[in-house]
């Protein structure tokens, strides 16, 4: 793979990486630091790079991987202990809605709704909502960030929207996953 290719992958995905690692809870430093491990990793193994079909997927994995073993290794945790349980990464999603689309009294009311929506998920919850819906990854893509079966995959988003289903109306429902697909930060 030529520098350019790893150059134009680096720009493509380095602002989904970063929001992705921000949204685990890690600080700046460590998910800049990871995340630049997982590109000098990838010039160095240049010829397993060929063999990737889902590039975002591969770097998703190799982030979150990355990060694990930074926190493990260099006592550089964030809000979890050393010995990091994937089952309790804190994984927080911040609502933003574009202005043009609603007035800004609008606008409170809806993020507020989001946020009290997103608050009644668990971390792992919110999560696989995040990556679902906002970064569209299937199950089988999901289960192998989160490191669970596709199975468990699928009843954590169903008890996360029955969460949500059984606490509001269809209409708050949709618009919760409308404003969780247009996420970005």
């Amino acid at each position: 793979m030529r520098n350019l290719d790893i150059t134009s992958i680096y720009n493509n995905h380095i602002n989904d990486l970063y929001s992705y690692a921000l949204h685990l809870g890690f600080d700046e430093d460590m998910i800049m630091d990871a995340i630049h491990d997982v590109f000098l990793n990838m010039c160095k193994t240049d010829k397993k790079i060929k063999e990737i079909t889902n590039i975002k997927f591969f770097l998703f994995r190799s982030l979150k991987n990355r990060l694990l073993n930074l926190s493990r290794n260099k006592d550089r945790i964030v809000d979890f202990p050393i010995n990091t349980d994937l089952e309790k990464l804190p994984f927080d999603i911040h609502v933003t809605i574009d202005e043009s689309l609603i007035t800004k009294e609008e606008h409170e009311i809806t993020r507020n709704k989001i946020e009290e929506m997103l608050n009644l998920l668990t971390p792992r919850q919110r999560e696989v909502i995040y990556l679902r819906y906002a970064q569209e990854y299937d199950y089988e893509q999901i289960s192998q960030l989160m490191h669970i079966t596709v199975p468990a995959c699928r009843k954590l988003v169903h008890r996360a929207l029955s969460v949500i289903r059984e606490k509001y109306p269809f209409p708050l429902f949709f618009l919760f996953i409308e404003s969780i697909k247009m996420l970005k930060i």
